[in-house]
């Protein structure tokens, strides 16, 4: 088993500034992930120009009359994706995004270093977007929030022949984890055997990523902020902080630890105690050599210097070669041969 594959979701936790994509760059860098993730659109690629941003739940007061051009405010500039790529790049990380329109894929393909590409929840029934990334090279993960089979497969069929990654996903912005649907991963682990399982992780808490991974879930992605209390508006109020988001990447890769080995194994600590914790014989008296020992001359206590069960027979009724103390551990070579 390889150690679980950890995605650092930026988003657009970046507010749209290239700076602020730096910075959260090195801060997931310092947490341990393998990769970073963006989202790549104008506002125009989501959402009709005449919808309002008083009729999206939750984002009436974003400061813009329609939701396309709040949507525009907090994008990655097109211009600035170099950049950020280069720089990720340069940090060691490997660099994902979200496109959402044939547009934008057509843009990000004359760029350099996209390591893969990411179908959001709300585009696996977007075929238009789907035979674009058909046509690149890239590997992708498909997020499956608000998805039936049919719709994965068809999501799949349609990608062509390519490295497909799919991540269990509730469309939940925070995540209640009671609604969490863990076991579709093993759902999924049946239903696309050849597949990487994984699991976006909306809720609060790293509590679920664990549960993933132990279940067997092979690539983790988790949004990550600066500040979870950023006023600004975007994906901070569901997304980790760095130092939350290193506890939860310490814990993935002890857990990688523990399920790599598949064999009957022992932690190598264990061993220093094993005497110690373990009983053996011990004389109950002193006892001269040439004394013949009985059953009732020992005892079975800590610590398992002395001999145990397994050969105890080999002691009663046998004769001291030489004399022993109260206590002292029984051992074999006190006997006559």
């Amino acid at each position: 088993m390889s150690d679980t594959y950890i995605i650092a979701e930026v988003g657009n936790n970046h507010n749209g500034s290239s700076n602020r994509a730096f910075e959260l760059i090195d801060a997931a860098l310092s947490t341990g992930v393998n990769a970073v993730k963006f989202q790549s659109f104008r506002g125009i690629d989501i959402v009709s120009p005449k919808m309002l941003s008083s009729e999206y739940k939750g984002w009436e007061n974003v400061g813009y009359k329609y939701w396309y051009q709040f949507a525009e405010s907090i994008a990655l500039p097109l211009d600035k994706h170099q950049e950020v790529i280069n720089y990720t790049h340069k940090k060691g990380l490997s660099f994902i995004t979200t496109p959402v329109s044939p547009y934008i894929v057509s843009y990000l393909e004359n760029l350099d270093g996209i390591d893969a590409y990411k179908i959001a929840s709300m585009d696996l029934n977007n075929y238009g977007l789907l035979k674009a990334i058909s046509k690149t090279q890239k590997k992708v993960i498909i997020s499956t929030g608000m998805a039936n089979f049919s719709e994965i497969s068809k999501a799949i069929e349609l990608l062509g022949e390519r490295e497909i990654s799919i991540l269990h996903c509730v469309s939940d912005y925070p995540l209640n984890p009671e609604n969490a649907n863990l076991n579709n991963l093993k759902i999924l682990m049946d239903k696309f055997p050849s597949n990487k399982i994984g699991f976006s992780d909306h809720s609060l808490g790293y509590e679920l990523s664990l549960v993933a991974v132990a279940m067997g879930a092979e690539i983790i992605e988790k949004h990550i902020t600066l500040y979870r209390n950023d006023k600004s508006p975007a994906e901070h109020h569901f997304s980790m902080e760095p130092d939350e988001f290193s506890e939860m990447v310490k814990w993935i890769r002890v857990l990688d630890k523990n399920l790599s080995n598949k064999s009957w194994s022992r932690s190598p600590d264990e061993g220093k105690g094993r005497e110690m914790y373990r009983r053996s014989f011990h004389y109950k008296d002193k006892f001269m050599a040439g004394h013949t020992i009985k059953e009732n001359d020992l005892v079975f206590v800590r610590p398992g210097y002395g001999v145990n069960y397994s050969d105890v027979e080999n002691v009663i009724g046998h004769k001291l070669a030489r004399d022993v103390e109260e206590y002292e551990p029984c051992l074999l070579e006190h006997f006559d041969k």
